[in-house]
């Protein structure tokens, strides 16, 4: 697989996500999240004071976030942490640009587009597992800087159209570290960060893969 040809997989998938955005979707539990709610950029929020950070630590001036959903909070203020937190675009004060293919008002993808940061949360997870490598290989192609990922590894509470888990690429840590590292070996000038997410007993775990950099040092 390759960006220039995906799996069909991944085309269906795409097609799950348009709908899912316009007419909301089913959780496990029987109830429904109506389609104002969807994927509405809210798990980026617990990372924002870390990417913050990042963009100041690392001279960050453009970032991408890949993925983004609706991206609700880039334009609306939000509460972390008992605080009150201005729009990303505000808090984070750089050029972004908002990419998410199955979300129309930010489907488009200009060629030959490079950022300082690209930020992926909550969306590795929803590829299929053929399509992983040429998706990491084009974070590196589009990232010059600084690469900040956050996976889960764990089922979703979102079923797709035809019923299934939304989460269709549920790996380990590992997992994703050996991906990683091998597209790492000729990439030596980018710092990665994949904080993985995992339950264990029922409790959500960070798991942070750290490369060039660790993850204490923007906390």
């Amino acid at each position: 697989m390759s960006k220039n040809y995906p799996s069909k997989e991944y085309y269906k998938n795409l097609d799950f996500y348009k709908d899912m955005h316009q007419n909301g979707y089913h959780l496990i539990d029987g109830r429904k999240r109506q389609a104002k709610n969807a994927y509405d950029g809210k798990s980026t929020l617990a990372y924002a004071p870390i990417i913050k950070n990042i963009i100041q630590n690392e001279k960050v001036k453009n970032m991408i976030d890949y993925g983004c959903g609706k991206g609700n909070f880039y334009n609306n203020g939000f509460s972390l942490g008992g605080n009150s937190i201005p729009p990303l675009r505000d808090y984070w004060g750089i050029k972004i640009k908002l990419y998410d293919p199955c979300y129309e008002k930010y489907s488009k993808f200009e060629k030959n587009e490079i950022f300082d940061l690209l930020i992926c949360i909550d969306v590795l997870e929803h590829i299929p597992e053929d399509d992983i490598d040429w998706i990491l290989k084009r974070f590196f192609s589009i990232s010059n800087k600084f690469i900040f990922i956050n996976v889960a590894c764990y089922e979703a509470i979102a079923l797709l159209p035809d019923g299934k888990n939304a989460h269709i690429n549920v790996q380990k840590p590992i997992w994703w570290s050996n991906k990683i590292q091998k597209l790492l070996k000729n990439q030596n000038q980018i710092k990665l960060i994949c904080v993985c997410t995992i339950k264990d007993n029922g409790k959500i775990k960070h798991i942070p893969l750290e490369y060039g950099c660790k993850i204490k040092d923007y906390l």
